[in-house]
């Protein structure tokens, strides 16, 4: 059994692809196999993927893996975990690099602590400029009580920087939903939330590179739908798995930040003419997903987000104004 299956869906990233590879082929751990799941783009990233490992020998496993049509990065994962092999599953970007020792430092770092998930931290590489993305820093060991809420409230999606169980993903029947906002943090939350014990390796390991091109940087003015489509799927698992009762604050808190409110800065900041009536059918779902937030102990302690739900609610048309250019001021990830 390899020790680690990196699953790597690929669309559209021919200029990116190879020194993904080259990264991976470098990796200091031995017994693990990458899966390369191609998601039909427009280029020859896959062909240039093939010619790059035939032409680069290396004592690392290489799966080739298809999506029927193009489905996105979250279906693409799916098709990979579910041809895994590996103890530990792990997610790398087309046109990310990884440090040579990521996997070595979190699969040691996993069976150190018999851990269901191990993470280190991040760097985002954009236009030569390189930020920390860090998640908080917690002890190794088990992962309950306090230590899951002040993660649950903190953490940075960054689902790319862990390594998951694969036996924890099968046993909670855990995947990516067909959304194309949001489905890395369904997919890390729903993993934190079923974890017993995890591992933590405060280095960044892992280098999250931001092109123009990047999925992420594209107007979409229908992400925002998909964003908070995410998220009701994140509390519909919570409740089905017995999740919800133990987390609630949590979980309500993160639906308000990160579903609602980054959904309604979603819709502002992609649609050109946004209207009053779609940020009132978006505060309706809020209310119908949670309807007491207005007591949620963390939202009150978050002052920014009370301003920007103030903004948005009171002086939705100075909304429209500001938002945009707040968003691009602070580099917002949306």
């Amino acid at each position: 059994m390899p020790k680690i299956s990196i699953i790597i869906p690929v669309y559209n990233a021919e200029s990116y692809i190879e020194a993904c590879i080259d990264s991976l082929m470098a990796q200091t751990m031995d017994h693990m196999e990458i899966l390369l799941v191609d998601d039909h783009g427009s280029d020859d990233s896959m062909e240039r993927a093939q010619r790059f490992i035939e032409t680069h020998p290396s004592n690392k496993t290489f799966r080739f893996l298809s999506t029927p049509y193009n489905m996105g990065p979250g279906p693409a994962r799916n098709i990979g975990i579910e041809a895994a092999q590996g103890e530990y599953v792990a997610f790398v970007d087309s046109d990310d690099v990884v440090e040579t020792d990521f996997c070595e430092q979190l699969y040691t770092a996993a069976k150190t602590h018999d851990a269901d998930l191990a993470y280190c931290q991040a760097l985002l590489v954009k236009k030569g400029q390189t930020v920390a993305l860090n998640n908080p820093v917690i002890e190794s060991g088990m992962f309950s009580g306090k230590k899951r809420s002040f993660f649950l409230t903190h953490y940075t999606t960054l689902f790319v920087s862990f390594i998951y169980r694969r036996v924890l993903l099968e046993k909670y029947a855990i995947s990516f939903p067909s959304t194309r906002s949001a489905e890395d943090s369904y997919f890390l939350t729903c993993a934190l939330l079923a974890a017993k014990r995890i591992a933590c390796i405060d280095k960044p390991l892992y280098n999250y590179l931001v092109h123009d091109e990047s999925l992420s940087e594209m107007r979409n003015p229908k992400r925002y739908q998909d964003k908070i489509q995410s998220f009701d799927l994140l509390m519909q698992f919570a409740h089905e798995k017995g999740f919800y009762k133990d987390n609630q604050a949590e979980l309500d808190y993160i639906y308000i930040k990160k579903g609602y409110l980054l959904g309604i800065l979603t819709y502002i900041y992609n649609d050109e003419c946004p209207q009053l009536l779609t940020l009132s059918k978006i505060h309706n779902r809020l209310l119908s997903c949670v309807p007491d937030y207005k007591s949620n102990a963390y939202y009150h302690a978050d002052y920014k987000l009370r301003l920007l739900h103030t903004l948005v609610s009171q002086c939705p048309r100075v909304a429209f104004k500001v938002i945009p250019y707040y968003i691009r001021k602070t580099k917002m990830k949306l």
